[in-house]
């Protein structure tokens, strides 16, 4: 991030990358709110530097809750100069049965959840007193379709296309970055039971982050290798889907 303090408001920050990111943001000197569901896992990680981060509590899928985290977030900071958006969830759907439960429950965090949020800091992004940033955490998922990902992969494409929409209508004075990782060890992907290429840590995932965001890129992916892989089966995507994906795909009954 620059040089100078910065307010900055981190969802979905008791674990993973969020919580790498700040308490690497922390140690910059930026002022940090980190939310999310689960109070003990943030006061954990706001314990680690008590000075710089400040723990509030935001189930992101509850858009009643967005006043609430707005006069929350006024008390404790005068305004936002960054938020990311990284609060995220991840189920596989178990073919040939598409559970709409699931779909929906996915759908709640992954992109209403985005959406709530960005109403939360709306308020305080409009008085920064110089050009805000907004960054939201999709996936790399959404690039081609992935056995299973049928509900993950969706809501990550709509975050996509809400971010780049929202900077059209917004982008007079706020800076919107899409941030697209690979595949992160965290808690989330510690339960997948399949291979995941180039796979790097969330501290990993977290320096990157901090590095390559003051740039206020249009789009942050990472690990690049993984990117090209993926936007050259975009390309050919008949080699990925009659090819590749077939090894991929467990086989139904």
């Amino acid at each position: 991030m620059t040089n100078s303090m910065q307010y900055i408001w981190i969802t979905g920050a008791g674990s993973g990358i969020g919580e790498q990111l700040a308490l690497l943001l922390a140690d910059l000197g930026h002022t940090i709110i980190i939310s999310g569901r689960d109070a003990g896992r943030l006061q954990a990680v706001a314990a680690r530097n008590p000075d710089r981060i400040h723990a509030l509590v935001f189930d992101v899928t509850d858009s009643f809750a967005t006043s609430l985290a707005t006069q929350q977030l006024q008390a404790l900071v005068p305004w936002l100069d960054c938020v990311i958006l990284n609060a995220g969830t991840c189920e596989y759907v178990d073919p040939p049965v598409l559970d709409m439960a699931m779909f929906e429950r996915v759908m709640a965090t992954n992109f209403f959840g985005m959406l709530n949020s960005f109403n939360a800091a709306l308020p305080l992004l409009r008085v920064a007193p110089s050009r805000p940033h907004l960054a939201g955490v999709a996936s790399m998922a959404s690039y081609v379709g992935f056995p299973r990902a049928e509900a993950y992969g969706s809501s990550k494409a709509a975050a996509i296309y809400l971010l780049n929409s929202l900077r059209t209508d917004f982008g007079s004075w706020l800076d919107v970055t899409v941030i697209n990782p690979g595949f992160v060890a965290t808690p989330m992907t510690s339960a997948n039971d399949f291979p995941m290429p180039f796979l790097i840590s969330s501290e990993e995932a977290a320096r990157t982050i901090a590095a390559r965001l003051p740039r206020r890129p249009l789009t942050l992916a990472f690990p690049r290798r993984l990117h090209w892989t993926l936007r050259l089966a975009q390309l050919l995507p008949a080699v990925w889907y009659r090819r590749i994906v077939p090894g991929m795909a467990r086989k139904q009954a």
